[in-house]
């Protein structure tokens, strides 16, 4: 297991202070910092937020694909979700959030990263019987990508959901999910958080889909309810559990710690280092 930080608790907390001039600005601030902060501490592994979506204006992408560059960690992307919905039974919509993500395995490629963690979007929420047309839309939305990347050694891995996004869910939905999409170089980003407040069985889902999990997502929650993303060990996720389930599988990815704000980052790292 290699460990590794997210990028989003230093956007977060730029973006709380007001102190940027610009989108941009509050984008490449947040990776430099999260960048720098992973070296000081040591690790050897970063997930970079391409969000908001000014990183795609070429005026802007030279400058940030330079700064990244610069350093010799490893990086993987978290694409753009805000706004972004692949799964959506408006075409237009679905489009966009597919030219949004290709314009982010383009940047994948000019910083070496070697995986890409995507969101499904939001499905219906009023009517479950619409669903089953969000599935095939995403369906559509992810073959399209995985045919954009022509088997170049990149990997593209679908995030668990939280219950209120309707979809790659709990352990029935997301196995649903996966036969729908039928495809076998689609993987899938273990979210914690996500998973928790979907009353996701841990076990059964390393179970079945061990051999295509590429990456996981460290996150704490105090709510079936919500997702808040607060310092590790001061929620109800069992971490212990989550661990000795990955261990059995002998899981050597990515373990990113995602948090809403820095603050207790190196508190959150001493807490998780314990168990793996």
């Amino acid at each position: 297991m290699e460990l590794g930080i997210s990028s989003l608790g230093h956007m977060f907390d730029i973006g709380l202070t007001g102190k940027f001039k610009n989108l941009i600005d509050l984008q490449i601030k947040s990776i430099e910092q999260c960048l720098n902060f992973a070296e000081e501490f040591g690790l050897n592994i970063v997930e970079l937020v391409i969000d908001p979506l000014e990183v795609f204006n070429n005026e802007y992408q030279e400058n940030l694909i330079d700064l990244i560059n610069s350093y010799s960690l490893k990086k993987q992307v978290h694409g753009p979700f805000i706004d972004l919905n692949l799964c959506s039974n408006n075409k237009r919509i679905s489009n966009a959030s597919i030219e949004s993500y290709i314009e982010s395995i383009r940047i994948c490629y000019q910083i070496n990263a070697k995986l890409l963690t995507i969101h499904p979007g939001l499905a219906s929420y009023a009517l479950s019987s619409i669903r089953e047309f969000n599935k095939k839309q995403l369906k559509r939305a992810i073959h399209k990508l995985l045919d954009f990347t022509n088997n170049k050694k990149l990997l593209i891995c679908l995030e668990n959901m939280p219950q209120n996004y309707n979809i790659m869910t709990d352990n029935r939905n997301i196995n649903e999910v996966f036969d729908i999409i039928d495809r076998k170089d689609l993987f899938l980003t273990y979210d914690t958080s996500h998973f928790y407040t979907c009353d996701g069985n841990v076990k059964n889902l390393w179970a079945k889909f061990y051999r295509i999990i590429k990456n996981v997502h460290i996150v704490e929650n105090y709510s079936k309810k919500s997702d808040t993303h607060p310092p590790l060990g001061t929620g109800k996720i069992d971490f212990k559990e989550v661990f000795d389930t990955i261990k059995t599988y002998k899981y050597k990815g990515p373990i990113i710690i995602e948090l809403s704000s820095t603050n207790s980052l190196d508190q959150s790292i001493n807490f998780i280092k314990k168990f793996l």
